[in-house]
């Protein structure tokens, strides 16, 4: 057991082991593609050495997923598509350039 404490590599992956269960909920979060990422990882960084960010961070891991935008498709029902930014909206009187 003496043999095991004076092994660097030992104390190497208990600390590796120790950080990756820490940030549990960030990589639960990462790997699920959750909405408020940065939410999650604050809230497991300030409040998981209290013992009380560390759950609430892992609820906010298994919460909702961002919406995937997938091209192609049409748009949910009664979704309205508002013109860019930089366009301006056509009316049925400015056909061609006129």
């Amino acid at each position: 057991m003496h043999q095991l404490a004076d092994n660097s590599v030992f104390w190497v992956l208990a600390i590796m082991a120790l950080v990756v269960l820490y940030l549990l909920p960030t990589l639960i979060g990462l790997i699920r593609g959750v909405d408020k990422l940065a939410l999650v990882f604050l809230v497991n960084l300030i409040g998981g050495p209290a013992f009380v960010g560390w759950p609430a961070a892992m609820i906010l891991a298994f919460g909702p997923r961002r919406q995937r935008v997938t091209p192609g498709l049409s748009q949910p029902q009664g979704a309205r598509q508002e013109p860019l930014p930089f366009q301006l909206p056509i009316s049925g009187n400015q056909q061609d350039g006129k």
